[in-house]
């Protein structure tokens, strides 16, 4: 099993899944929480990462188009997110969350998913910040995966230098914490930043399904560690890696992460298709689930079609240039 160090200090954790189909993986002293849908015959397997504030709530559609198509579906709370326990520290490092997830997979490849598909490569969706953490997750053991599909992924960090050195100053972080759980962890708060991401008015049932689990404890504090271990991903260099392939998709009107981040990903990796989905806002895997699944499910059908990514890093050149064709 990988292994890697990382400093964190744990804080609330939700006494049990809310969910019938949710449990928990404990790594050391941290609690992830998620949930599995299992179809009647496993024909592959996709693992879905949220992003900022989300959960495993932001994917509630994806199951019904996913599991008729014979995926495993399997959903994560990031730390600090969702139901999964609170924590400061190093963990929020984009790296180390990356790796904390392929340990995780490695999990449930060994534990949890059946026989028939656990030696299958894994399908990773993210969105926005669960974008760039899919992203790095896949470069990291990119033999793993047969195909990433990447939702408005957040590859530039929006705090600059001088607020992330703000932020940690000591006698200010407990201003810092006040203001975060008192103005943008408020009802009236999250409200508009839904509206914001979705480009509409929210439903009780979408305001709530996010409101719950950013109550729990410790969520503010967590959320301040997250930033000031925050990075931009510098994609000049990955070019020319051995990477599976990728799939973009953004909201026609997102105002939340520029389309230009997809348009920079493309320059390094030309053979990305973006997608754009009409009328769609930040989340539209959310708010236009049926333009969003069946474009990736396609994607990950042409995946497999190709068949079987090179098993070593030394044949990517011999690939790529096999299916440019």
């Amino acid at each position: 099993m990988m292994g890697f160090l990382f400093f964190a200090t744990s804080m609330g954790l939700a006494q049990e899944s809310p969910f019938e189909n949710g449990a928990f993986w404990k790594r050391e002293d941290l609690f992830l929480h998620y949930r599995i849908w299992y179809p009647p015959i496993p024909q592959g397997k996709v693992l879905f990462i949220h992003g900022l504030g989300g959960s495993t709530f932001s994917w509630r559609h994806a199951p019904d188009f996913f599991l008729q198509a014979g995926y495993l579906v399997v959903t994560v709370d990031l730390p600090g997110f969702g139901y999964s326990q609170r924590v400061v520290g190093t963990v929020h490092k984009p790296e180390n969350r990356a790796r904390l997830l392929l340990e995780f997979l490695r999990y449930l490849d060994e534990k949890v998913v059946p026989e028939v598909v656990s030696d299958q490569r894994w399908y990773l969706v993210g969105h926005s910040l669960g974008g760039s953490t899919a992203f790095l997750v896949a470069m990291e053991e990119p033999e793993r995966f047969q195909g990433v599909a990447l939702i408005a992924p957040a590859l530039r960090n929006p705090a600059g230098r001088f607020f992330k050195i703000l932020t940690s100053f000591p006698p200010t972080r407990k201003c810092w914490i006040t203001l975060i759980r008192n103005f943008f962890l408020a009802p009236s708060r999250l409200k508009k930043s839904l509206q914001v991401a979705y480009g509409r008015k929210v439903t009780a049932e979408e305001f709530e399904g996010y409101r719950k689990p950013l109550e729990l404890s410790g969520t503010a504090r967590s959320l301040l560690s997250l930033v000031n271990n925050a990075a931009s991903l510098k994609l000049s260099s990955f070019r020319g890696k051995f990477h599976p392939p990728f799939l973009l998709i953004w909201g026609e009107k997102d105002r939340v992460v520029p389309r230009r981040q997809g348009k920079r990903f493309r320059e390094i990796f030309p053979d990305t298709p973006l997608h754009i989905i009409q009328e769609a806002f930040h989340c539209p895997m959310e708010t236009h689930p049926k333009d969003v699944y069946p474009v990736i499910l396609e994607f990950f059908a042409t995946s497999t079609e190709k068949g079987s990514l090179p098993e070593t890093r030394e044949s990517w050149s011999d690939f790529q240039e096999a299916h440019r064709r």
